[in-house]
């Protein structure tokens, strides 16, 4: 599957080459781990909805919510294979190599 953000009039995307996936509860390494809290809210929610969250003060994470309204589950985009946008991307990117890029 690929993913792509339209940046005004840019398109910026590539190949999803690694993902991680949470479901429930019982799931040690999910959010849900822990119940139902403000953080993890939208993870309750309708399957579809798109969260990006910021964790151990460096980086930003982009989870689609997976399962039926009431049952917590998730699935992490860990990574693309850049096709669309390398240009921009670099320039944003400045001083990393491309395999930090996304």
């Amino acid at each position: 599957m690929r993913l792509v953000r339209l940046d005004n009039e840019n398109r910026l995307g590539g190949i999803i080459v690694e993902t991680e996936a949470y479901r429930g509860e019982a799931d040690l390494g999910c959010h849900a781990r822990v119940g139902r809290t403000q953080r993890n809210q939208v993870m309750y929610g309708d399957p579809g909805y798109v969260y990006v969250y910021f964790t151990y003060g460096m980086h930003w994470m982009l989870n689609f919510v997976t399962e039926g309204e009431g049952f917590p589950a998730a699935v992490l985009i860990r990574a693309i294979l850049v096709t669309e946008g390398e240009d921009i991307i670099a320039a944003r990117r400045k001083n990393q190599p491309p395999k930090h890029w996304t």
